[in-house]
């Protein structure tokens, strides 16, 4: 395994573990935050392919070390910042809600034609709409996997880098900076930290990314 590749698969499970915090609470990621686990793991996984980080997030590791009585409290904090507020709106998961420039269903058209040109097709079953924080984050995952394989293997991996780009310019790093810097009265502080280091993550790959594009065109 190269380095390249081995950074390439440790920036994919970075985005699917920050798939996995924003989507709806279960025991499993209860066990790991009371275990000290996920803040910890996902802190040293961002930090070792973007050591530049180490200081901002430093501030964020209390916050996603915060550790919940039970699941019905974690459960609630998640309700409380992101599905309901007593009187200012909750932090949105969805993108849409963040774009005012355009109508959502343009920007919905624009992500679906993204995942369907990588052969990412809805089945039957219902879904949640596609500029949930927790599609695009596994979407990006699913980019840079490929392009670990692409790189391992020897092939082009441009196609998925470019994709990577264009994705976090347009979509996910604008969406998680509004995100970040929406009020909340009501955030848990486990879903703030998770929120800005999502955000640090994201803004640091799309850098990073502009930057591999470059030296492969050079």
């Amino acid at each position: 395994m190269t380095e390249t590749s081995r950074s390439a698969i440790v920036r994919s499970s970075i985005y699917g573990a920050l798939a996995r915090g924003f989507a709806y609470p279960g025991a499993e990621l209860l066990d790991d935050i009371e275990a000290g686990d996920f803040g910890f793991d996902l802190i040293d996984l961002v930090t070792d392919v973007h050591p530049d980080l180490i200081g901002v997030l430093a501030s964020v590791r209390p916050d996603l070390e915060t550790r919940p009585a039970d699941l019905v409290a974690l459960e609630g904090d998640y309700l409380a910042t992101f599905e309901a507020g007593p009187r200012k709106p909750p932090l949105s998961l969805y993108e849409g809600s963040y774009v005012t420039d355009r109508p959502r269903a343009d920007l919905l058209l624009e992500i679906d034609a993204f995942y369907r040109h990588f052969g990412l097709v809805p089945g039957e079953a219902p879904r949640d709409f596609v500029d949930n924080v927790t599609a695009e984050l596994e979407f990006l995952q699913f980019l840079v996997a490929k392009e670990a394989q692409a790189v391992e293997q020897a092939l082009n991996a441009g196609s998925y880098r470019r994709a990577q780009h264009d994705f976090l310019d347009r979509h996910l790093v604008p969406f998680l900076i509004a995100m970040d810097e929406t009020p909340g009265e009501r955030t848990a502080p486990f879903y703030r930290g998770l929120v800005r280091c999502a955000r640090c993550f994201a803004e640091a790959e799309s850098v990073a990314v502009a930057r591999r594009l470059a030296a492969s065109a050079a």
